[in-house]
């Protein structure tokens, strides 16, 4: 089942869809003597109650110098009409909701003269629920500009462009959106057309700004996957003539779509204006009542050629029919009619003929499909394809086959990588290919109006190649080499690895374990008895160095402590180590090979070793140690955030405890300072200001080592 897309012009109401202002432009002409006649055109559904045309319209006129506000101008409210709706299908019932209003607001407002110029403005919010390429549509709202240039621009009253027409406000899909964007310009200034980003403006809580606010403005914020030349969607394809303002889209998405047009204006190549037409396109499925549509001959399903006999298997893609007249377009067949859905048909002779077929002949609603079908007997052209040779010394023959007689005219391509590329008999011999691999061969025959084609290929082998490796790094005993091969060879290779250790392989990427420390040459063969017949043999001298490796060992005393007793010493037992690392704690480290050390948090601590001899081979080993937990707090009573670098931040001295919050309150008992973070604490600032000196409370809640819930509290002083 096909259906129609109604693409409308503006937000047209959709069941359950809410909609509200819904599109606009602004322009202005200049009548001299610093007066402008501005033009401010809104539209908005007038099956909506919301966003009601504004009485007066409040346009603000802002300084291009510094985007501050000139002045604000009541344009008095003209009324509105009802835009028509003209749909002449009679094959499709169109919605009968359909209402948009438009309301053209006039005025004439006097400017002095500006270096810079000014900026005309009007602001309405909002554009409603359900806007598909939009993030947040019932917040977006729009804003409409039109730009006045000053004197500095060398142009002095200056009439911006203005559009033609509005679109249509249906469209059927089987009518591809066609609609010309084409503007006026009163100074006839060249005008380049472009797909842009409509302007936000408003908001819900205040959806007409009197006076609108001030430029710069934001621009609508689009949903994921849309943008100003994808509105529509990547797989809804719009393109905009930027010299003719022609626009071709074919939305695949339904929904409502915002669109932005712009119209800008140059004079001597230096762009002056800009008018932006903002625009909401809403795609409708509609169901197509009905539609003659016969497939054409090139997409039969047993369609390979023109040249496959006189009868052909019709093939009927309508919809919404009862009755079928074909008429297969053989003017001296009395009989060359049929009332099938899909019928089969006999040609009299070769030739090309217009197929015609009538849906539902005679009917209001009918529709008809024309198809220019070409038949011609088969030729049943075809070749044997030669066996597969060596790019050395290769030469192929090639004899063409089919159902043809004297004067076929014969063409054979063998490809640019060929020794001839082409010929123009029926048999060739002698072919010599240049490269290697796949290589397609067509042969093409023309026989009374008929050609046929056909394609195959033949196979070139290559010349064998050896080659392996391996990734270079530092090699530490023991050490697993993955070796790479490298050979080319079209045919199946035979492999026989020496690693140069006693050890071999027959595997293409063998991995093996080097124990020792040593100087090792790796060799390979390969050999092949297909295609290019070859036997290889490559060795690498020297290319495997795997170094000693050192031993990692230290111990650690004790290994079971308390709180009371956090003092752990660590003794270096290592073999054949050059430099010494130990990481105690997340933040910790240190590179002596001796050293003592304080847990002083409870629970267990897992310090690891590395170390590293002269080659810059590695070892690594941890130990666990188990300190018992013991709740410890220590809470000061003064800090001194002076920036002296001292007792800057105050805060507890905690450990060993769970579920921790700290506070900080004033004299009045109102909380300043708050953390979960038992390292952290306040500097002395509240909203970025100093505190002022004085007495402090602080309070903190958490459970101890043995889970139990505790709560204290004191003060402190704060003194700078």
């Amino acid at each position: 089942m096909k259906y129609l897309l109604y693409i409308l012009w503006l937000l047209l109401p959709f069941i359950g869809w809410g909609s509200h202002i819904v599109g606009g432009e602004i322009y202005y002409d200049c009548l001299g003597g610093g007066d402008y006649r501005v033009t401010v055109k809104i539209y908005r559904d007038c099956n909506s109650t919301g966003a009601q045309f504004d009485s007066p319209l409040p346009l603000g006129v802002f300084r291009n110098s510094d985007n501050s506000l000139f002045n604000t101008y009541n344009m008095n409210f003209p009324g509105s009409n009802v835009l028509p709706v003209e749909f002449n299908n009679p094959c499709v019932n169109p919605p009968n909701n359909i209402c948009i209003e438009e309301a053209i607001y006039q005025g004439v407002i006097n400017l002095p003269n500006s270096p810079e110029g000014y900026k005309l403005v009007y602001e309405r919010c909002c554009r409603g629920p359900g806007i598909v390429n939009l993030n947040d549509s019932e917040n977006e709202g729009l804003t409409l500009t039109a730009n006045i240039p000053g004197t500095n621009s060398g142009v002095s009253c200056n009439s911006s462009p203005r559009f033609n027409s509005t679109p249509p406000l249906l469209l059927c899909n089987n009518e591809e959106l066609i609609y010309n964007h084409a503007a006026t310009d009163p100074d006839g200034d060249q005008i380049v057309y472009e797909l842009c980003t409509p302007f936000h403006g408003g908001s819900q809580f205040a959806p007409a700004p009197n006076p609108p606010n001030n430029p710069p403005y934001n621009n609508i914020v689009w949903e994921t996957g849309f943008n100003a030349t994808q509105p529509f969607g990547a797989s809804g394809p719009i393109n905009l003539d930027p010299n003719t303002g022609l626009l071709n889209a074919s939305p695949d998405l339904l929904g409502k779509f915002v669109v932005g047009v712009c119209a800008n204006e140059y004079r001597n190549g230096n762009l002056i204006s800009t008018t932006k037409r903002d625009f909401i396109f809403t795609v409708f499925n509609c169901e197509v009542a009905l539609e003659a549509n016969i497939v054409p001959q090139e997409e039969l399903q047993n369609f390979n050629s023109y040249c496959e006999g006189l009868t052909i298997d019709f093939e009927n893609n309508s919809f919404g029919g009862t009755n079928y007249i074909w008429d297969f377009g053989v003017a001296s067949d009395p009989n060359s009619t049929s009332t099938s859905f899909e019928p089969t048909y006999t040609f009299p002779s070769e030739g090309t003929y217009e197929v015609m077929l009538v849906v539902n002949p005679g009917w209001a609603c009918s529709d008809t499909s024309i198809s220019t079908f070409q038949v011609f007997e088969s030729l049943n052209v075809n070749f044997d394809p030669s066996p597969a040779q060596c790019i050395t010394n290769n030469s192929f023959d090639f004899e063409g086959q089919g159902d043809y007689e004297n004067g076929a005219v014969f063409e054979w391509s063998f490809g640019n990588n060929a020794s001839p590329p082409s010929a123009n008999t029926e048999d060739f011999s002698g072919v010599v290919f240049d490269t290697n691999g796949y290589i397609p061969i067509t042969y093409t025959v023309t026989w009374d109006q008929c050609e046929d084609t056909h394609t195959d290929s033949v196979f070139v082998y290559r010349e064998p190649e050896i080659n392996f490796g391996i990734e270079p790094d530092l090699y530490c005993a023991p050490f697993t080499a993955e070796f790479i091969d490298s050979s080319l060879s079209d045919a199946p290779l035979t492999y026989f690895w020496d690693f140069g250790d006693g050890n071999t392989s027959i595997e293409s990427d063998p991995v093996h374990v080097y124990e020792n420390a040593g100087v090792y040459d790796v060799s390979l063969s390969i050999s092949t008895n297909e295609g290019c017949i070859a036997n290889l043999s490559l060795n690498k001298p020297g290319l495997i160095e795997v170094f000693p490796s050192p031993v990692a060992d230290f111990e650690v005393n004790p290994q079971v402590t308390d709180v009371f007793n956090t003092e752990i010493t660590f003794t270096d037992f290592s073999i054949d180590s050059y430099e010494h690392f130990y990481q105690l704690n997340d933040s910790v480290d240190t590179t002596e090979r001796n050293l003592t050390y304080h847990f002083l948090e409870g629970g267990y601590h897992y310090p690891y070793q590395v170390v590293t001899n002269e080659f810059g081979c590695k070892d690594t080993i941890t130990v666990e140690i188990y300190v018992e937990p013991q709740t410890t707090f220590y809470v000061p009573n003064a800090f001194t955030p002076d920036g002296d670098g001292t007792n800057e931040v105050f805060r507890p001295i905690i450990f060993d405890v769970s579920n921790y919050t700290f506070e900080i309150y004033n004299r009045w008992g109102e909380r300043i300072y708050e953390t979960n973070d038992r390292k952290a604490g306040w500097n002395g600032r509240i909203k970025n200001k100093n505190a002022p000196d004085g007495v402090y409370v602080w309070r903190v809640k958490y459970r101890n080592h043995k889970s139990i819930f505790e709560e204290h509290h004191g003060h402190f002083t704060l003194l700078r």
